[in-house]
């Protein structure tokens, strides 16, 4: 009795030390509100330079020459063209994959604290992109049709609604998942850098500057924005111009694989420009990688300290 009346002690102890890391409503709660609040931040600091990459991409200008364009012909406020789609549905693809991680991380027998390994961090970060690809496909390609959209023109524009209505009317639920094959490879890459790189640079940085961790969440989520765009680059401007094509004719599906025409605008993009082509408007991307992911965890991080 007494043997089992230690055990019991421990048992209450461990869940009121919150040892225990069992799933829960209320943790997976918490988790996508954490998640929640690091999207808006990503929005807010990055739209701008979310748009001015998709423009290079897609009309193939340099960044100077972009930004002025849109300045001059369409006005300061063309930099937050489709922003409002994001500002409500970034922060629920935040919340997804920010809550798939960790709860990868559960599954892996990783503790909420404990520091990962680089092979935990890339397996983690994979299995969170796969999973963010079921919100983040659409939402990728109703904003690019937004962004795009009234090019060297002031006046109204089309809301996401309508334009979510349009695609589902022409081609069904399909529609919305347009070229969701290379998107899935652009997450699983981009979240796996992006998460191993964090949790690598964040571990380095508090070990060395242990007074400064809310400086070094902002440095590392700076830094894995940069390596998650590397890893991820080529595949979002596959995934840029194949979700630009709203008639679905110029980049055919190959004869033997549904790959909704990935390989056929993969050549075409080698044949026109070569290697450099995959990188088209990565100084954009770039900077804007910087930014966001610097505010994204850092938010993230602060949200977690006071939920959790």
């Amino acid at each position: 009795m007494e043997a089992q009346h230690k055990e019991f002690e421990e048992f209450v102890h461990h869940k009121l030390e919150g040892e225990d890391e069992s799933f829960s409503f209320e943790r997976v709660a918490k988790d996508l509100l954490a998640g929640s609040l690091a999207g808006v931040a990503n929005v807010v600091s990055g739209h701008p330079l979310d748009t001015v990459k998709v423009r290079m991409q897609m009309l193939e200008v340099g960044f100077l020459k972009c930004m002025k364009s849109m300045v001059a012909q369409e006005g300061p406020l063309s930099f937050y063209k489709g922003v409002e789609y994001p500002l409500y549905s970034v922060p629920i693809v935040n919340a997804v994959v920010f809550a798939a991680y960790e709860s990868a991380k559960k599954m892996m027998g990783i503790k909420r604290d404990q520091e990962l390994t680089l092979a935990q961090g890339l397996v983690a970060g994979a299995w969170a992109g796969f999973v963010n690809c079921i919100v983040v496909t659409p939402v990728e390609l109703i904003k690019i049709h937004q962004q795009m959209e009234g090019i060297g023109k002031r006046g109204r524009q089309t809301s996401a609604w309508e334009i979510t209505k349009k695609i589902y009317g022409a081609d069904g639920i399909r529609g919305l998942y347009k070229a969701n094959g290379i998107t899935i490879l652009r997450e699983t890459f981009g979240w796996a850098a992006r998460f191993a790189s964090y949790e690598t640079a964040r571990v380095i940085l508090n070990n060395k500057f242990e007074s400064l961790s809310v400086v070094n969440d902002f440095i590392a989520g700076g830094f894995s924005g940069l390596v998650a765009w590397v890893a991820q680059y080529p595949q979002d401007i596959i995934k840029t111009k194949l979700q630009s094509d709203l008639a679905g004719t110029k980049y055919p599906r190959h004869k033997l694989f549904r790959d909704g025409g990935t390989i056929a605008c993969t050549l075409e993009i080698w044949r026109k420009e070569g290697i450099r082509g995959y990188w088209t408007g990565f100084s954009a991307c770039a900077l804007r990688a910087v930014i966001a992911n610097a505010f994204t965890f850092l938010a993230y991080e602060q949200a977690k300290s006071l939920l959790l």
